[in-house]
């Protein structure tokens, strides 16, 4: 099966990205024996994508067939509408109980794993499988996705398994594309930062909440690494900390001039008493639950939508797959440790619409100072396993050994799971951070070293590190360099220590002072630092004016 590249992308006009994106799963499909995982952001339109490659394939080899997987019927219902709306006369079928449709013998076949995961052997031979949300295939054991694919590649040893997904990384696994898993090299990665900067996606920004922080040193974690809810729950389902937290969200949604706010509770109990306290303030917030039944849940959202509810309260529900394009506010009420919740969630502000030029993040629940800015969020490392039968080595996250099949012991899972846990016990911290890494942030400032900085064929500078927090900042300071460099670097000498002295210092003399770094911390009391890429810059600072010279 050898496929060539098209441009018939119909009446739509495909985005750079989505375009290198569909050429990055042709070239990986044609050339590479691996299974290939897309990734792009929620609202960068993964639905178009799957159903233009779906188009492309089937219109230059006919026999071609495909399932397509989601775990809600929800996107199956949306993925398989944006074929239909671009290919009206394609073989297009939908196999979910909950859409009361089981259509078996169409080239294209959108399933819910749910409804599908036993009956592989009811379907003629499929050539690939294609998984939305792909973070949701589980590292090891069984599980419907798991046992739906094995079926499928014991029918088809040469199928292929393409996974779409805005986050490339589950809780306790790590990358979901690697060698031991089912997905293994992720072929294109779309950065939202980059989509946001091009318009393709909304602006976010943040608020830090300070008040009402609940205290999660003593939450219990599951075998997953994240918050047990019922622990959680007692953590946070207290009246102080609800009606503190609702006070100064409903004020900021005010000030704001907030239209479309969703906000995500713990458990039902949360739900309802965060309810109960925007009713003081005569604000009507349905809540949604997995209790909640189905035509309500769907009554509920559609009227959000429509704009006859400002507030939705859910848990666990609207994470995914809940294309509401007025949001323009998200609160964060949830603690979690999930780097894949915290981005889904966030997620839901990201498309784009014309009555809003930004959304808001509300965050009560440390997520940003948890796992750092939105376009920042990495899959971390493969935690590796050495087996003690073979000497393989392959991601512990698997459980078991690829080559002999020999299990991980559980004593040794149980020592590498309490480390994990010790490790993630500390880091929940009032969050003081921005929620994409291009906003500035401003730091305290705990202490300053300085060292002698050395370049190659350059004259010395000084390094000046700043310590805040667990953070650490540094700026070069060129004494000795002549022209705009060392102007720059007595002037910033002066504001600090006065003009007289600036205008003798050099590199050497101010090594020769052993509290240098002891002096530049007593006059600075903060930084304001940018980020660009992997680099940051501080570009401003706030002096202790009693300290300066």
């Amino acid at each position: 099966m050898l496929f060539e590249p098209a441009t018939d992308f119909g009446e739509l006009t495909p985005r750079p990205y989505q375009v290198e994106s569909l050429e990055a799963v042709h070239t990986h499909i044609c050339n590479d024996q691996s299974n290939p995982l897309v990734v792009i952001p929620t609202g960068g339109g993964k639905s178009i994508l799957i159903a233009w490659i779906i188009q492309r394939w089937i219109r230059q080899y006919k026999p071609f067939r495909v399932c397509i997987l989601a775990h809600r019927k929800e996107l199956v219902s949306q993925n398989s509408q944006e074929l239909i709306d671009l290919w009206p006369t394609g073989d297009i079928g939908i196999f979910a109980a909950g859409l009361k449709r089981k259509d078996e013998d169409n080239a294209v076949i959108y399933a819910s794993i749910g409804s599908i995961y036993k009956k592989a052997g009811i379907f003629p031979h499929f050539d690939a499988l294609i998984i939305d949300e792909a973070h949701r295939i589980p590292a090891r054991g069984e599980g419907k996705y798991r046992r739906f694919i094995k079926e499928c590649t014991d029918i088809n040893k040469n199928l292929k398994v393409i996974g779409f997904t805005a986050t490339p990384f589950r809780m306790g696994c790590g990358p979901i594309a690697h060698r031991d898993h089912i997905l293994n090299k992720i072929c294109y990665e779309a950065n939202i930062g980059d989509l946001i900067n091009d318009g393709y996606l909304c602006k976010l920004r943040s608020k830090v909440a300070h008040e009402g922080l609940p205290d999660l040193s003593e939450v219990r974690r599951n075998s997953g690494g994240d918050y047990i809810v019922r622990s959680l729950a007692e953590a946070v389902d207290t009246p102080g900390v609800v009606a503190d937290a609702v006070k100064e969200f409903v004020v900021a949604v005010k000030l704001e001039k907030r239209k479309s706010v969703i906000v995500f509770c713990v458990d039902v109990e949360h739900c309802r008493q965060v309810s109960q306290e925007l009713r003081k303030y005569g604000i009507d917030a349905p809540f949604v639950t997995a209790k909640t039944p189905h035509q309500e849940r769907v009554r509920i959202a559609e009227a959000f939508k429509a704009g006859r509810y400002q507030f939705l309260l859910n848990v666990n529900i609207y994470t995914e797959g809940f294309n509401a394009k007025r949001v323009d506010c998200i609160v964060l009420l949830r603690p979690t440790l999930s780097k894949g919740l915290f981005f889904q969630m966030v997620g839901r502000g990201l498309r784009l619409h014309p009555d809003k030029t930004d959304c808001l993040v509300l965050d009560f629940a440390n997520c940003i100072t948890e796992h750092g800015p939105i376009d920042q969020l990495d899959a971390g490392e493969v935690k590796l396993y050495e087996c003690k039968e073979c000497g393989d080595i392959f991601s512990k996250a698997v459980g078991i050994c690829p080559n002999c099949q020999t299990p991980i012991p559980k004593i040794e899972v149980e020592r590498m799971e309490a480390e994990e846990r010790t490790k993630k016990m500390h880091e929940a911290k009032a969050s003081e951070r921005s929620i994409l890494s291009s906003e500035p942030e401003t730091y305290d400032v705990n202490s300053v070293s300085v060292n002698r900085h050395i370049k190659l064929n350059k004259p010395d500078s000084l390094r000046i590190e700043y310590r805040c927090g667990l953070s650490t900042f540094r700026e070069w300071i060129a004494l000795d360099h002549g022209g705009y460099a060392e102007r720059k670097a007595r002037s910033w000498w002066a504001i600090r220590f006065g003009v007289e002295e600036s205008k003798e210092v050099t590199i050497d003399t101010a090594l020769q002072d052993m509290f240098l770094g002891e002096r530049i911390n007593a006059v600075t009391r903060e930084i304001t630092v940018k980020r660009e890429g992997k680099y940051t810059s501080i570009i401003d600072y706030i002096l202790s004016e009693e300290n300066k010279v």
